[in-house]
């Protein structure tokens, strides 16, 4: 049910975030309001679930199926820092332990003409063998579970 939501809230979004990623400071923080507004009456919660070492999710829902989710976006044109945080968002993902709980990385990708090693790596990386891709007129949007 969940990866269907996020699919359809892309390919639903497609304009609106094509014009927000270019929003310094604010992207993420719009993209998951957006997302609530979508899914609250699912049971979409925002920064609740504990993920430990005094970090909370971006997205969860604690009502069947269950679910949690990190929300990124970045570009090939980002400070490379943002690797690490892709990567720690990740690790804590993985380390979840509950086999009940749906877990995904929902990652926007900005479309740029810069080569940098960051971009190279946003190109090639995979978390999951069930990666599901969108691309978009400005954007690259996955979801993997």
């Amino acid at each position: 049910m969940w990866e269907q939501f996020f699919l359809d809230f892309f390919d639903s979004s497609a304009k609106s975030i094509g014009i927000v990623v270019d929003a310094c400071g604010c992207r993420e923080g719009w993209l998951q309001g957006e997302l609530y507004r979508s899914g609250w009456r699912r049971g979409l919660e925002t920064n609740k679930y504990s993920l430990g070492d005094y970090k909370k999710a971006d997205l969860s829902c604690e009502k069947a199926p269950k679910m949690v989710a990190e929300v990124k976006i970045i570009g090939a044109d980002h400070q490379g820092k943002m690797r690490y945080a892709l990567d720690s968002d990740v690790k804590r993902l993985k380390a979840i332990k509950d086999p009940e709980l749906e877990r995904y990385l929902v990652l926007v990708i900005p479309k740029c003409e810069n080569a940098s090693p960051l971009g190279e790596y946003l190109r090639t990386c995979c978390y999951s063998s069930d990666c599901v891709e969108r691309e978009y007129r400005r954007s690259t949007c996955g979801c993997g579970s």
